[in-house]
Order: C-alpha cells, then sequence, then structure tokens
C-alpha cells in the first residue's frame, strides 16, 4: 500500500503487514477535477485549486497533531488508471480502514460545531451526503477509532460518543459502532439493509463497497452493470462463511418490487430497505445455500396457500420466533419438479409459522426467472352444453376472481395459486358428490403447460379447505384424470388452442369407473384427525375421544408424526398414561423413531413420569438402553434430573449403568456432579465404574450483588477471598467458604474493568474504565490506601508483581505506567506506544513487564529502569493480551489478526507463530509447566498447542458462540473455558475431551478463573452474578 508522510508531503511504499501506524481519510468526492490524483502527488501540485488539496493538507495536519507519520488517501494512494491495481486496492479497503490509528470523517457539508449541535434534529451533521454515500459505510464501520470533522476541520465528536446520532440516521445498532458487536453479530439482511438509502457515482460500486463489510473478495469488472455486480456480490456471500443465512433470501418485504428483481436474487441494496430486523433463526447444516448452475439449492418448508406455493426461511423478525420470511414460488416443471422460481413483482412477506410446520424439503430455485416468468394471462374456454352433457353444472370457482361468468371463461396466470372448479349434479333426486377440478400451470422451457387432475368431495367441504390442505389432496390426486361419485364416471381433457394462450376444457362420461377415485373430502378428514389427536395428547381425561378418533380413522398407526413427533413420544413426554396405553394397546411401536426425534422411554425418564416408564418397560421389544443424539440413555437422564424412582426401575430391568454419551459420561457422573447422593448409591451398587479419571464441578454459591455486568475476578493466593468488580463502579470481596460479601468497595466513577490481589494477598488494585485512576485497598479492612492518577484515558489493565512491590496499568492514552504500592509513587511513565494498551503482564522474576498494543506492536521493559527492552512486531491487528510463562523463557501474545505467536524472552525473536484461528483470540494462557499454550477466540473455538514445537494438539469446538476466557487448573490437567454461549465448560487438556458443562447463567460468561488450589472455579457473567462452583 502506499501513504503519504506527512512531513516530506511525498508517496512511500510499504507491504501491507510492514505498514507503520498510520491515519486514513473517509470523504465524499467533489468534482474530479478538483480532486488530488497519484499524478498530482507524485508531480509535487499538491496545491491545485479546488477543494482537493484542503482535504488533503489539513489531513496531513491533523495527523502530524495525532504524532502520525503517515496518511491514506484514497484519490492519491491509489493508481485508478490501472484496473488489476484498483482491484486489489478495493478488496484490501476494509482491512486497511480497520487497521488505521484513527480515521478521519471529513464532512465538507458541516460547518463548525459552534454552528449547529450535531445531536439536534434537523442538523447539517444529519443531513450531510456522507451518510448517504455506498463507500462511507465501510468507512464507518471498519475503523476502531473514528473522528468526525467539520468543514474548517473542527472536531465534532467521535463515532463512539456520537453513536446514538449515528444510529437513528443510519439505523446501524450502537452496539456495532462501538465495536462491542462484530459485523457477523447482524445478519446479512440487516447488513444490507445499511446499505440501502446510499448511492454511489458507478452502479457497480453499490456491490464493490459491500464487500468488506462481507469479508468476501472478487474481481471488479466496471461495465458489468450494477444489478450484475450485485447479484455476483450476493453469490459470494452465499458461498462464504456466511452461506447459511437464510435472511440474505429475505428482500423485497412489503415492497412493490421493480423490473431489476430478477429470480431469488435481489437487484439492489434498496431491495432490503424493509428487511433491518430480520435475523437468522438456530442455525444448521440443513440451512446451506449452495448455488451453481443458475441455481440455488435450500432446504425449506414449503406452504401450499391461496395465494399459492411459499417457502418459509429459516429467518424471521427479531422478538417474534413465532414468525418467518416467506417467500412466493413457482414450480418450474409439471409432476414433482423440485426446481422453482420466485417470481416477479411478487413480495416476500411475514407468515405465522403454523403449529405443524411441513418437512424442509432440498429445492433449486432458478437464479434468474428470466422473461417467460413474468405473469401472463391464459385463458380457459368451457361449454355449458359440455357440462349439461354429463348431467353436470358449473357451479363454483376458486378463486372467484378468475370466473368470468357471462363470457363462459376462467382466467389465471402461471404465477397464481391453482385453480378449482366445482361441478355438481344437477338433479335433486339423489344427494351426490361433487366433482372437483384442479387446474396448475407448469412452465416447460419456452411454452406452459396446463396440469389437472379430477377429485370428487362432500358438498359441505369447502373449496377453501382445499387450499388449506393443499400438499395434502394434490399430492394424492396428482394425475389423476378421472373420477367416479357413485352416479357418474367422468373424465376431463384440457388442450391447448394453437398459437393463442388458451385451452379448452372437455368433459366427457366414461362407460366404467378409474380403478382409483380420490376423495379429497376423506383425506381432509383424515389430516384433522391427525391434528385432534395432538390437541388431546395436551389434555387430561380425553382418552375415551382418542379411542373414538383411533377407531374412525382407523389410520393411527399411520399417523407417524404430530408437530414433529409420534403421538406416543407426546404423551410420555406429557405423562398421560392412559393415552400412552391406549396408544400402545393398538399396537404403536414403543420404539419406532425417526431421525432427530426422541424415543418415548427417553422423554418420560427425562420428564420423570414413572408411570409411563414403568408401562413402557413392560412392553416388547424396548432398548432400555436407546440414546437419543447426544448420547443420552434414559438411565443417565434420569440420574442428571434426580428421578430416584426412575432409576431403580430402569437398573432393576437391566439398563446398563456404564454406556458413555458423546461427551464421555456415563449415568455416575451427572448424578454427581449434581449432587443426587441416593441416586449416586443406587448406581455403585449396581456396578458403576469409578475408576475413570474425572472430577465433577457443582455449583457451591451464586453471588449476587453486582447491578450491571461483571468485568473482573481475581482469587486471592491463599484462595480464601475473591474479588469482583463490575460495570456498576464498585468491586466485592468474598468470602469462598461460605459466599458471603465481606466488603463492597465503592468510589470509583465508572464501571471496573479490572482487579487484582498482590501476591502477599494484602493488597487488592483495582482500575476504573472511565474515571481514569486507580485504586489500591487494604484487604483485610477494606479501606482505600492508595489512589494512583496520572492517565488521561481509560485504563484496561492493571498487574501486581510477583514480589508485590510493583502495580503496572495499560491505557488508552497509550502509556504503560510503573507504580511503587508502598508509596502509591509513580516509578516509571513508559511511552512509545502509538495506540491504546490493552494488557500488561509481569515476568515471573518481576523483571521483565510486556505491554499489547493497539499499533500491533508488544513491547518489553525493563521495571528497574523504565527501559524499552524489546519491540516485538509482526502481528497485523491489535493486540489484546500477552502473559509469561511460568518458567520465564517464553512470551505468548494473541491479536485480533486471529493469530497468537510466542516469542523468546531473552532475545526477542519470534520462536512460533501460531496460526489456526478463524476469528479474533481473545484469552491466552499458559499452562503451569509451561509446556501447553491455550488460545480462546470469537470463532467459537479453543485450540490447545504445544509451545516447543508449536505443534497443534486439539482444537476443542463445543462452544456455541464466542469464548472470551480460558483457565487451566494448577495441575494442568483440566482447562476451563468461559464463552457468549452463557456456559463454563471443563475439558480434559490431554485428550482434548469435553468433560462437563456448568449451566446456570442467564447471559455471557466474560471470565474464568481457578483457585490457586485448584478447589474452586469463579465464573463471572453480564448476568451481574459469579457463581463459585467446587469439585466433587
Amino acid at each position: 500500500m502506499r501513504l503519504v508522510n506527512v512531513e516530506t508531503l511525498k508517496l512511500e511504499d510499504f507491504l501491507d503487514d510492514r505498514a507503520p501506524p498510520y491515519a486514513i481519510l473517509s470523504h465524499t468526492w467533489g468534482d474530479d477535477s478538483e480532486e488530488l490524483t497519484i499524478r498530482d502527488v507524485e508531480e509535487g501540485k499538491i496545491d491545485k485549486p479546488g477543494a482537493g488539496a484542503l482535504k488533503f493538507r489539513g489531513c496531513c495536519q491533523q495527523a502530524r497533531n495525532d504524532n502520525l507519520r503517515y496518511v491514506w488517501i484514497d484519490t492519491c494512494c491509489i493508481n485508478k488508471t490501472d484496473l488489476v491495481e484498483l482491484s486489489e486496492a478495493i478488496n484490501s479497503m476494509f482491512r486497511w480502514y480497520s487497521r488505521a490509528s484513527v480515521c478521519y470523517a471529513y464532512l465538507s457539508d458541516v460547518p463548525g460545531p459552534g454552528d449547529q449541535n450535531p445531536r439536534e434534529e434537523g442538523s447539517k451533521f444529519r443531513e450531510s451526503r456522507w451518510f448517504r454515500r455506498g463507500w462511507t459505510l465501510q468507512e464507518l464501520l471498519a475503523p476502531r477509532r473514528l473522528v468526525f470533522y467539520s468543514l474548517g476541520w473542527t472536531p465534532l465528536g467521535t463515532k463512539v460518543r456520537l453513536c446514538a446520532v449515528i444510529e437513528s440516521i443510519t439505523g446501524i445498532p450502537r452496539l456495532v459502532l462501538k465495536g462491542v458487536d462484530g459485523l457477523e453479530s447482524a445478519s446479512v439482511s440487516q447488513r444490507m439493509s445499511w446499505a440501502a438509502q446510499r448511492h454511489t457515482k458507478r452502479k457497480e460500486d453499490l456491490a464493490y463497497c459491500l464487500l468488506g463489510i462481507f469479508g468476501i473478495a472478487m474481481p471488479m469488472i466496471y461495465g458489468e452493470g450494477g444489478d450484475q455486480a450485485f447479484f455476483r456480490l450476493q453469490e459470494q456471500i452465499m458461498r462464504s462463511t456466511t452461506g447459511r443465512d437464510h435472511s440474505i433470501l429475505a428482500w423485497g418485504l412489503g415492497n412493490e418490487l421493480g423490473s431489476g428483481s430478477r429470480g431469488v436474487l435481489a437487484a439492489a441494496p434498496s431491495d432490503f430497505a424493509n428487511s433491518r430486523h430480520i435475523i437468522p433463526r438456530d442455525q444448521s447444516h440443513f440451512d446451506s445455500l449452495d448455488i451453481s448452475s443458475g441455481s440455488l439449492r435450500i432446504s425449506l418448508p414449503l406452504l401450499a396457500t391461496p395465494s399459492g406455493t411459499i417457502g418459509l426461511l429459516n429467518c424471521g423478525p427479531e422478538g417474534d420466533a413465532k414468525q418467518a420470511v416467506g417467500i412466493p414460488l413457482i414450480r418450474v416443471a409439471s409432476g414433482e419438479s423440485d426446481e422453482y422460481l420466485r417470481p416477479r413483482g411478487r413480495c416476500s412477506a411475514l407468515w405465522s409459522i403454523p403449529a405443524s410446520i411441513p418437512l424442509r424439503q432440498s429445492i433449486y430455485i432458478k437464479t434468474d426467472s428470466g422473461a417467460n416468468s413474468q405473469s401472463s394471462n391464459q385463458y380457459f374456454d368451457y361449454n355449458d352444453d359440455d357440462f349439461a352433457d354429463a348431467d353436470l353444472e358449473l357451479i363454483e370457482v376458486v378463486p372467484q376472481s378468475c370466473w368470468d361468468r357471462d363470457q363462459a371463461i376462467i382466467i389465471s396466470t402461471i404465477e397464481s395459486n391453482p385453480t378449482l372448479i366445482r361441478l355438481r349434479h344437477n338433479t335433486d333426486k339423489v344427494v351426490s358428490r361433487d366433482f372437483v377440478l384442479i387446474i396448475e400451470f407448469k412452465q416447460q422451457g419456452p411454452s406452459i403447460e396446463a396440469c389437472h387432475c379430477v377429485t370428487i368431495c362432500s358438498r359441505d367441504t369447502s373449496l377453501e379447505s382445499f387450499t388449506e390442505q393443499f400438499d395434502h389432496v394434490i399430492k394424492n390426486a396428482s394425475g389423476k384424470r378421472s373420477a367416479s361419485n357413485g352416479l357418474t364416471n367422468l373424465q376431463v381433457a384440457i388442450n391447448p388452442i394453437a398459437r393463442r394462450p388458451m385451452f379448452t376444457i372437455r368433459p366427457e362420461a366414461i362407460p366404467r369407473p378409474p380403478d382409483v377415485t380420490f376423495d379429497a373430502t376423506a383425506r381432509i378428514q383424515k389430516s384433522h384427525v391427525a391434528l385432534a389427536i395432538e390437541a388431546l395428547l395436551h389434555g387430561q381425561g380425553l382418552w375415551k375421544e382418542l379411542q373414538y378418533l383411533i377407531d374412525y380413522s382407523d389410520q393411527s398407526c399411520d399417523i407417524r408424526s404430530i408437530s414433529g413427533q409420534p403421538p406416543l413420544t407426546w404423551a410420555s413426554e406429557n405423562g398421560n398414561t392412559e393415552v400412552a396405553k391406549l396408544l400402545l394397546d393398538d399396537r404403536v411401536d414403543s420404539a419406532a423413531t425417526r431421525s432427530g426425534q426422541r424415543a418415548p422411554l427417553i422423554a418420560a425418564s427425562d420428564k420423570g413420569h414413572a408411570d409411563v416408564v414403568r408401562l413402557l418397560l413392560n412392553t416388547d421389544k424396548i432398548d432400555i438402553d436407546v440414546q437419543d443424539e447426544g448420547g443420552r440413555t434414559p438411565l443417565s437422564l434420569a440420574a442428571d434430573r434426580g428421578h430416584n424412582i426412575i432409576v431403580q426401575l430402569l437398573l432393576e430391568k437391566g439398563a446398563d449403568v456404564d454406556v458413555e454419551d458423546k461427551a464421555r459420561r456415563t449415568a455416575l457422573s451427572y448424578a454427581a456432579e449434581r449432587g443426587h447422593k441416593a441416586i449416586a448409591q443406587l448406581l455403585f451398587r449396581s456396578g458403576a465404574a469409578t475408576s475413570r479419571e474425572f472430577t465433577a464441578w457443582r455449583l457451591r454459591r451464586t453471588l449476587e450483588g453486582h447491578e450491571d455486568s461483571v468485568w473482573s475476578v481475581a482469587f486471592s493466593h491463599d484462595s480464601k477471598l475473591l474479588a469482583s468488580s463490575s460495570k456498576d463502579q464498585t468491586i466485592r470481596l468474598w468470602d469462598t467458604a461460605t459466599g458471603e460479601t465481606l466488603q463492597t468497595l465503592k468510589g470509583h466513577r465508572g464501571g471496573v474493568r479490572s482487579v487484582d490481589f498482590s501476591h502477599n494477598s494484602e493488597l487488592l488494585a483495582s482500575a476504573s474504565w472511565e474515571g481514569h485512576s486507580i485504586r489500591i485497598w487494604n484487604v483485610t479492612t477494606g479501606r482505600l490506601q492508595k489512589t494512583l492518577k496520572g492517565h488521561t484515558d481509560n485504563i484496561c489493565s492493571v498487574n501486581f508483581s510477583h514480589d508485590s512491590k510493583l502495580l503496572a496499568s495499560a491505557s488508552m492514552d497509550h502509556t504503560v505506567k510503573i507504580w511503587d504500592t508502598t508509596t502509591g509513587q509513580s516509578r516509571h511513565n513508559l511511552q512509545g506506544h502509538k495506540g491504546g494498551v490493552w494488557s500488561v503482564a509481569f515476568s515471573r522474576d518481576s523483571k521483565l513487564l510486556a505491554s499489547a498494543s493497539m499499533d500491533h506492536t508488544v513491547r518489553v521493559w525493563d521495571t528497574a529502569t523504565g527501559r524499552l527492552h524489546q519491540t516485538l512486531w509482526g502481528h497485523k491487528d491489535d493486540v489484546w493480551t500477552v502473559t509469561f510463562s511460568h518458567n520465564r523463557k517464553q512470551l505468548a501474545s494473541a491479536s485480533m489478526d486471529y493469530s497468537v505467536r510466542l516469542w523468546d524472552v531473552v532475545t526477542g525473536k519470534l520462536h512460533r507463530n501460531l496460526w489456526g484461528h478463524r476469528g479474533e483470540v481473545w484469552s491466552i494462557t499458559f499452562s503451569h509447566n509451561s509446556k501447553l499454550l491455550v488460545s480462546a477466540s470469537m470463532d467459537h473455538s479453543i485450540r490447545i498447542w504445544d509451545t516447543a514445537t508449536g505443534r497443534l494438539h486439539h482444537t476443542l469446538w463445543d462452544h456455541r458462540d464466542a469464548v472470551w476466557s480460558v483457565s487451566f487448573s494448577n495441575d494442568s490437567k483440566v482447562l476451563a473455558s468461559a464463552s457468549k454461549d452463557g456456559t463454563v465448560r471443563i475439558w480434559n487438556t490431554a485428550t482434548g475431551q469435553l468433560l462437563q458443562t456448568l449451566w446456570g447463567h442467564k447471559d455471557a460468561v466474560r471470565l474464568v478463573a481457578f483457585s490457586y488450589d485448584s478447589k474452586l472455579l469463579a465464573s463471572a457473567s453480564v448476568d451481574n452474578t459469579i457463581r463459585l462452583w467446587e469439585s466433587s
């Protein structure tokens, strides 16, 4: 990349990963003739008339004021005549903005802050064109620090300070603007909606400016058109790691779509204008979106509705899990084709999720609906005399709007729902069933084919009920061109008229009845029986009605799935013994389940219904050790839940006590963890193995008292005390034996980000995020001993030296300070970092101090002299944390560039670069024997590394969200991890096996820490609590 040297005003070239700290400019282009080009700067023509020179000089001057030597400005740092360079620059743009030390957002149409307050309604800030341009979206989102400047280069405020105003202008959540939530926290449709009101000079750029926001790259093809560029962008998103997010298809909500939208893909971000609230539901491998050869393969439920087929996407409105986005679909070919089109001109919409949702179907949706998919009228001509010859009368058409009775014409379109035509005998002497003719259009290449079938139904069955139960009806009636109602044997032919969009309907009586006549009324009644059984399974004392329904339908064994579960499983889970007995007497298979369904014995054992368990155990073919998808058996679940009677029943029938689930755990381990002593004794007496190397953890206390998120916890070195700090501006000292609060320490003016005990356990240090102060407390009395002042910005971390004589602090003011803990005086003010400092750590001998910074470096300092010992270069993004090994030989650093680096403490040389994570690395720690290093990442994984070779031992994947903290036990055999998914997990370090999941927190768990004797474990959560766990 090229950078402008702010002293010489010359361009200099750097490799991306070797670029020094720099500022970056975000602005809106004026007239092309006024903007400075790369040629202008190379030739020294930096003072040509126009706004470009003012921006250039103002940007350079501001960088000098910020002690930065370089700036990047798009107009003059890219050679736009070199298409290869331009393409590379566009694909790198988001990364360049994210790596900048600061971004200057220059708003040339906003006067100075003295003229207007940016927060006022109608202010020039709110109306600035900067918020309506395409490229400025990524320039707003990518930088960690962004400052807005007016026309005269007067600061208006930072992105963080003005986040509420910016949210109201752009719709981007303030937590995303602050960087608390990553871009991946927003769905594809939400990110697209942020660009819905933005514009670019070149149509293609409206797609290209979104590349970094979705973390993808693709070649630039100027001239392809904006819609084609946007189609390519969506295809690349589907092929990326975001490719399971169905919200990319949730465009056109409530819109009258223009002609640009085609097929399954949106034509522009504006199609997502009403999709800002759409988020994906829980995702699985079924949600993958595979796009190739002009089609998108997707698995989703299909609903037959009065408006046609609707595909239910696995996404819906935030805060309403009962609704999903439905997209209109029409089948390309007749019969059972799995190929569909998304027709033009029809909007997606929100649909209530039915109680009995259809099973997913794997289908293909063409990416280009093509010209032939446009709505066009098709006409059906019929003759009343033809019906009269068969003693029939056409009495009803649905939809009613299709029927022109005066002209004897039925009008439909290929994109509409099927047309239903009711024919009835015109005699009142005998009440017979009606005939129903069902007509659908199928597109076969360039031609259109009318497919039809003939059914019968009772006179009381409404045609609207056909549409409600359309899947049940059409699946069985398809292909049947004739039917008999006992009085008439009817056959219907539908023939096209050459070169016209018209077909003729020809009914005729045939001498013999067909082999099979489809009775739609019977099929609909059967569906109603299934729904009635489902309702009865929720009730009490209704088994007589259920018996009637089973006898009436004579189909009980065929009703295999009600809301995704067999009826017997429903009865077992709800403890309805009478219904379960009735179903078993009707010979329902007690073991029959499909993939993903729970066996009845598992459901009853889990819920504690002993009578149902006893009933099931007395049936034939029962598998007493049946396992669910996680490998859990009825015995394992009953032992976990504390159902003593059920455990005894299962053991008496010979349940295997040593079956292991997929987490390698047995019923005994769950009973021990939960403290179910009586069940554990039952399992011991039944021969449960106890030789496994496993220590269960159970909850000792939930420590409540904080009024906001808990940010940090620390054990005293004698393990008798626990300190916690919170966003509520307080620190609390807890007795680990009783869980009682010993002291509540107040005085900070902002949230307390960090606490640390001195190694002699006599002092406690706390650092305020917003108050810019550090406080040292007497642990015994709880009194404030010293207040340490000197930092001018937020303090991120404090750490005692191992001899307890020194305290180090890291701050956003770019400095590190070393304090004397006895006097409270600053011994050294360590300067040199070009960005905020996130973390500090002392070596075990207290002679060295390491600091990790936003400037992508680690610096090692001599604690005696305060001199810089080493600067460790190599990371390409913020270095989040550093730690020394216990043997003092290595230093580890973790970065937002997804990497961990191991350094030699003596030489400062890179020992190993540990790659593999796919997200920012938040936490690292050495084992106490210094042989292992563990890292935790935003990518939901934990990795265990060999510190000698750099080899990856294990990757631990069970967390469902970002892993924020990891901690080794003192013997290094056990590892604990804390995650945004609300759980703490315990792992075997040697094997990488998950030993235990600790549930209970109601929100993300920020930090986990073992006590120094490894007998206790503390977890701190956003739910305002700390949980104290003990080994059992």
